[in-house]
Formats: structure tokens, C-alpha cells, sequence
């Protein structure tokens, strides 16, 4: 880049080589690059002339090589492009390149700073083990499974995770959302096959195996879909319908263990109005003994969960509060016998490590009955999940690939229906506290997990004093925090809509139950897609003065459009679902512009629909069928239809198809600017011709542009925003 020479202070810059007033002390500067390309734009966009390329003609070049490297947006582009991948992975990658994407964990030990990190690692993996040694039992409670069938899943579960997992701070383990689901899922199942507690004398038996089993029908499946890379699947979970899932699911939860605080059998069900009915039918049975100590422990986990909150550096509160009222009780128990006051206690815990259970993961007998908890452990396990592990290492400034956390939370679940557990996925509290404490790599999983098989070895005589009342509060204190009431009120103040969906997933599943729930969830998420999808945003465009840039004249009331000519923006890809909105909306447009004319008296007509396509990534032949359509609809109109900048792959398709052949080369252009004049062009000579002594166009003869002058009328009906354009609902309007 050329230097500037010193100029005066009263200088002022134009397009000129000297500076103005100030050249004539006899200082000047150069002219740039810069200043020489400033110069050009502005001579060229002063001139007044239009561009005379048009969009490349693909017919040059070989078709389907064109196509091949172009087709972005286009659907098969998704499967060649990992086609490519794969084809280059299995072609370039070293033996220690594979043995770091299959085991994340050598790719973070070769930089790991032992020096700096060990000690936080440790410390953190003991305050995490400290967490989840208690919760995991009280989160087995709640799947309807032994309490040591928490421990087992944090035990081998974890192992695997640290070696193939991704992110370096995600807790994994049991939690409470997905032994809900655990829980109702297999509940239903077994009565759908006729066996119940009552009439079966091995219901305990067989309904833990169903559970190794859907365990390891989770990590099959989170593996598959990592080795094809569908860890996109959760994009079309929005945040709202995840929110209110979450927010019913939560209550569901704490109610479910209100049974151990009140102290009597309360009957479980999946929804909200037959769970307290059951809760006061039997209120004479109520027990202020387990009443009070399960408040108390509640009380004090909240508590300590909100200093944690409102002071950072007593993070660790949070961490130890499970623990202090697990000793606390146990020795109450000890010392006291609370079992005696009608307070019940866990009960025996088998010691020792987990057996092998891989016969009975395998061995399934019916594997179509287990689809659907499957199935709603996979999305909402891995929904959550990934969710912290993303905003961790956020924080940490890496990357998780999706893909490759499915892989590892595939080994996680596989081990643990091989090794006596049930599925596990990331939890928030745990991962938070972990982070808090300052993880940095999986060695903090490796000393959780070595703690948990250090409690199994050693110390379940002492786990066995615990009361049921203290792990009833463990998962309701747990709970609390995800029912996302902020999120209601932020949704209500800002997108009434998204609040709509909200209510409507929350009351579904607090309702409905949770599997129906998650249903409601995800049918409502695909819903809003294709809705979304098959209803684009449109928009009439207009000419922002000065300028040859054209915006939607909803944004910019100031827009200048012209009489006899409709210009459309398609604002998404063009395919089966939205083709026929597309005409719709089009002709709707042009009816529009119309009854414009009609109603001003104006007797020009609408003779070109120039449609911008800058923005519309691929159309498919159903979309190619509908233009083909509309341009014969036009042609008997004598309405011309024009296109502005296609991407190649899109005039491909254009050409192809033969499109372009009849709607014409010379209507295709470049930029919306070039067609307006080329069409304002056409309708001068046309007027012209005919009315030879027109006086309302003013021709120069310097340049074959016309100019227009636009009436204050036309000005002050795009002010008042324009009856042309009705995109205030489907389409929006909140774009440019």
C-alpha cells in the first residue's frame, strides 16, 4: 500500500490525485490502490449504465461437473460431502491420527501440563465423587432400580467416558431426567406385556435386565449415529420445547418421591392430577417423622445451593451439601436407630465391584417393546449432554464435534449395560461443580470413578444406614433448578409465540406423562421446522435512493419501486414443501400491484416479475415444475418473468431443466439492479413507440437509463408501508 504525503490540516479529499484547497501549498499524496478502486465505483455507479454480464452459463463447462462442485444446499450434498470425508480420512490419517479420534483422550494427554493441572484434576474428581455417590443412589431409587445400580453406572461407565469422550469438564453419570424415563418407560412396557409387581414373582429380576439391556441399546445407538455423523439431530429440539419438557419432567420427579418425606406408600402414575390424587387419598398414613427429616434435608441442600449461587468462591458448598446430610443421617442411624422411629433405610448393598452382564444385555428377547424408552432416553440424554458440554468448552476455548460425543457417551452406556448399570448421560450440577473446581482433562472422571469403586469395595456396610427420606431430598433438591420458570417469563416478554409452545409442552407432559410428553416435544419441534420451512419469509423489494441497492420496503419506507414491475425475494431454498407458498405469494404480489394501478387510475400494467434468488441455496424439480408453470401463467399475461443472481448450482438446475432457454438468457441478471433497468428500459421504448410525444419521461442522451421521477404519492404510500407487500405475519418483515 502506497504511504501518504503530510497534507494540510484545511485539506478536504476528493476523487482527484491532488487534495483540493490544500494542493496549493504543495503538498499532495498519492493515489492509492484503495483510492483508484473508490474512484472506479463511484465513475461507474455515476455513470448510470448496466452491467452487461450475465450469470455464467453453465452449458460451457461440463454439466454434472458444475453441479458436483456447486451443490451447496442441495440435500445430496449432505452425503457426499461425508462420503469425501471418510474416503479422505481412510486415505490420509495416520495410525496416531485414528488412535486420537477414536480415543480423544491421547489427543489431551500429549499437551496435558501435568505440573499445572494434576492437583485441580484431583481435586475436582474427589468433589464430584463426593456429589455422585450419594446421588447416584437416590437417582437408582428413582429409575425403580436397587440402589448399587447407581453406583455400578459410576463406576466402569465413567472409565469409558474419560477414554472416549470429547469434553474435559462433562460429569457423566445417573441422572434424574433420564431415570424418570428409565422408570415410566419400563413400568409400561411391563404392563403392556400383563406383568405387574402383584402377579409376578421375579418382576424385580426381570425389570433389571430390561434396564442393562436398554442401556446397552442406548450406547449401540449413540454409536451408530456417531459413526454417521448425525449429531445435528438435536437442532430441531428448539429451546422452548426443551424448556417446557424439562420444567413438567422436573415436577413429575419431585412429586414421584414425595412417597419417602410423607413416609407411606403412594401409588405412582404419569400424571400430574392422578399423582396427588393418590398423594391425599392416603393422607391419614402421614408420617412427620420422615415429614422432617426429609424438609430439613431439602431445606439445607436449597440452601446451600443458593449461597453457592450468590457467592462463586463457595462453589464447593454445593458440592459437599449431599454429602454432610448423608453423614449426618448415617450416623444418626448409627447412634439414634431412626429405623426404629419408623424411618426406613436403605437397606443391604451387595459389596464388591459389578459382575459382567453382557449375557443379559444381549440377550433380548422382544427388542421392539424397548423402542420407545430407548428411543426418548437417546434424544433427551444426549440433548442434555451435549448442552453443557458445549457451553464448557466454550469457557475453555475448545471444540466439541457432536459426532464425536455421541461416540463417547456410546461407550459410557455400552460399559454400563455390560457392567450392572443403567443409562447415564452429562448432568448439569455435577458438570458445573466439576468446572467450578477446576477440571481441566478426564483424569478428574478417572478419580471420581476410582472413588466410587473405593465406596463399593469398602464401605457399603456404611451406605446401607442411609435413610430413604435423605436421598428423596438429594433428587428433589436436585430437580428444583430445571424447572425453568425464567425462561416462561423471558419467552412471555419477548416471543409470545415460543411462549405458546412452551405452555403447550409443559402441560402435555405434566398432563399427558413424560413419554407423551417427549412426543408432544419432539412432534411439536418438527412441526415449527416444517412449518417454518414451508412457509418462507417473501419480501417486495424497492430501490433505497442513491443507491442501486434494493431492500424489503417493510424495513426502508423510503424504498422506490416502479410502476409495471414486481420485484420478490425468496428468502429460503426452494423445494417440494414451499413450492406452491412460493406461487402463491408471488401471484398474491402481483394481484397486489394490480389493484395498485387500478385504484391510482394508472393505465400501465404489470409487465415484469423479477424474483431474487440470492438467497434461495437450491431448488428441487418439484420447484423447478412450479416456475415452469408460472412462467407459462405469465406468458399468457404478457407479464414477463425475470431472475436475479442464482448461485451456479441453482443455474444449473435452471439450464438443465431448460428454464432458462424459456424464460430467456437475456432475464437473467446479475444483480436486481441490472433487471429493474433493464425492464424500466424496455417499458421506455414500448411507451415511447406508442406515445412518441410522452411527456412524463424525461430521456437523456448521454445515457439509455431512464430516469424516473416518483411521485409524492407513490413515496408516501411506501412511508405508510405499502399495500403491496402483506409479509407482516408468515413472513416476517424483520429481515432486510
Amino acid at each position: 500500500m502506497a504511504d501518504f504525503y503530510p497534507q494540510s490540516s484545511n485539506s478536504s479529499i476528493s476523487g482527484d490525485s491532488t487534495i483540493g484547497e490544500g494542493a496549493s501549498t504543495g503538498f499532495a499524496r498519492r493515489r492509492t490502490t484503495h483510492r483508484q478502486h473508490l474512484d472506479r465505483i463511484q465513475k461507474d455507479c455515476a455513470s448510470g449504465k448496466p452491467t452487461c454480464h450475465r450469470v455464467y452459463d453453465p452449458l460451457s463447462r461440463d454439466l454434472d461437473e458444475i453441479t458436483k462442485s456447486s451443490n451447496h444446499g442441495a440435500p445430496e450434498a449432505w452425503f457426499d460431502k461425508h462420503k469425501e470425508n471418510i474416503t479422505k480420512s481412510l486415505k490420509n490419517r495416520s495410525c496416531q491420527d485414528w488412535t486420537e479420534t477414536l480415543v480423544p483422550m491421547f489427543s489431551w494427554l500429549k499437551v496435558y501440563d501435568w505440573k499445572s493441572n494434576i492437583l485441580t484434576d484431583i481435586i475436582a474428581g474427589i468433589t464430584v465423587g463426593v456429589m455422585i455417590i450419594p446421588q447416584s443412589m437416590s437417582y437408582a431409587k428413582l429409575a425403580g432400580l436397587p440402589v448399587e445400580y447407581g453406583l455400578y453406572s459410576s463406576l466402569v461407565p465413567i472409565y469409558a467416558y474419560a477414554l472416549f469422550g470429547s469434553s474435559r469438564q462433562l460429569a457423566v453419570g445417573p441422572v434424574a431426567l433420564v431415570s424418570l424415563l428409565l422408570n415410566t418407560g419400563l413400568t409400561l412396557v411391563l404392563e403392556n406385556s400383563g406383568r405387574t409387581p402383584e402377579n409376578t414373582a421375579n418382576y424385580d429380576e426381570i425389570y433389571a435386565t430390561m434396564a442393562i439391556q436398554i442401556s446397552f441399546l442406548v450406547g449401540v445407538c449413540y454409536i451408530l449415529m456417531g459413526v454417521l455423523k448425525l449429531g445435528f439431530v438435536t437442532i430441531f429440539l428448539s429451546h422452548s420445547v426443551v424448556s417446557g419438557f424439562t420444567s413438567a419432567a422436573a415436577i413429575i420427579i419431585g412429586l414421584s418421591q414425595i412417597k419417602y418425606v410423607f413416609g407411606y406408600d403412594i401409588p405412582s402414575d404419569k400424571s400430574l392430577h392422578k399423582m396427588l390424587i393418590n398423594i391425599f387419598s392416603n393422607i391419614s398414613e402421614f408420617n412427620y417423622k420422615t415429614f422432617l427429616l426429609g424438609t430439613g434435608c431439602v431445606t439445607f441442600l436449597l440452601c446451600m445451593k443458593t449461597i453457592a449461587r450468590r457467592y462463586p468462591k463457595h462453589m464447593w458448598v454445593r458440592a459437599a451439601a449431599p454429602l454432610v446430610v448423608t453423614v449426618v443421617t448415617i450416623v444418626l442411624q448409627a447412634t439414634v436407630d431412626l429405623e426404629s422411629y419408623g424411618i426406613p433405610t436403605v437397606g443391604k448393598i451387595p459389596k464388591g465391584l459389578p459382575k459382567f452382564s453382557g449375557e443379559q444385555a444381549v440377550n433380548i428377547d422382544d427388542i421392539g417393546q424397548l423402542v420407545v424408552p430407548v428411543i426418548s432416553i437417546v434424544i433427551v440424554g444426549f440433548m442434555e449432554s451435549i448442552a453443557i458440554a458445549k457451553q464448557l468448552a466454550s469457557k475453555h476455548n475448545y471444540e466439541i464435534d457432536s459426532s464425536n460425543e455421541l461416540l463417547g457417551l456410546g461407550m459410557a452406556n455400552l460399559m454400563a449395560g455390560l457392567f450392572t448399570g443403567y443409562p447415564l448421560t452429562g448432568s448439569f450440577s455435577r458438570s458445573a461443580v466439576n468446572n467450578e473446581a477446576g477440571a481441566k482433562s478426564g483424569i478428574s472422571s478417572i478419580v471420581t470413578a476410582t472413588l466410587v469403586g473405593l465406596v463399593l469395595l469398602f464401605m457399603t456396610p456404611v451406605f446401607e444406614l442411609l435413610s430413604l427420606p435423605t436421598l428423596a431430598a438429594i433428587v428433589i433438591s436436585g430437580v428444583v433448578s430445571l424447572v425453568d420458570s425464567d425462561e416462561a417469563i423471558y419467552l412471555w416478554k419477548v416471543h409470545k409465540f415460543d411462549f405458546g409452545v412452551w405452555m403447550f409442552a409443559f402441560l402435555g407432559t405434566l398432563f399427558l406423562g413424560v413419554e407423551l410428553g417427549l412426543g408432544i416435544a419432539v412432534g411439536l419441534s418438527l412441526f415449527l421446522v416444517i412449518f417454518e420451512s414451508a412457509y418462507p419469509h417473501t419480501a417486495i423489494l424497492g430501490r433505497l435512493p442513491g443507491t442501486t441497492e434494493y431492500r424489503n420496503i417493510k424495513n426502508y419506507g423510503q424504498a422506490e419501486r416502479y410502476d409495471g414491475i414486481v420485484v420478490v425475494r425468496v428468502d429460503a431454498p426452494i423445494y417440494f414443501a414451499n413450492t406452491q407458498n412460493f406461487r402463491d405469494k408471488v401471484q398474491k404480489y402481483v394481484n397486489k400491484a394490480k389493484q395498485s394501478l387500478e385504484d391510482r387510475g394508472s393505465h400501465t400494467a404489470v409487465k415484469f416479475v423479477i424474483v431474487e434468488l440470492s438467497a434461495v441455496a437450491h431448488v428441487d424439480t418439484s420447484a423447478l415444475h412450479s416456475i415452469q408453470d408460472m412462467h407459462k401463467n405469465y406468458t399468457n399475461q404478457k407479464i414477463q418473468l425475470c431472475f436475479t443472481n442464482p448461485n451456479v448450482n441453482v443455474m444449473a438446475r435452471l439450464v438443465s431443466s431448460g428454464i432458462a432457454d424459456e424464460v430467456g438468457r437475456d432475464h437473467i441478471f446479475v444483480s436486481t439492479h441490472d433487471a429493474v433497468s433493464y425492464c424500466l428500459t424496455a417499458m421506455d421504448s414500448v411507451e415511447i413507440s406508442m406515445h412518441p410525444s410522452s411527456k412524463d419521461l424525461l430521456i437523456t442522451e448521454k445515457s439509455p437509463i431512464l430516469l424516473l421521477t416518483v411521485s409524492k404519492d407513490d413515496v408516501a404510500m411506501n412511508r405508510a408501508g405499502s399495500d403491496l407487500s402483506d409479509n407482516q405475519d408468515i413472513e416476517g418483515g424483520g429481515y432486510e
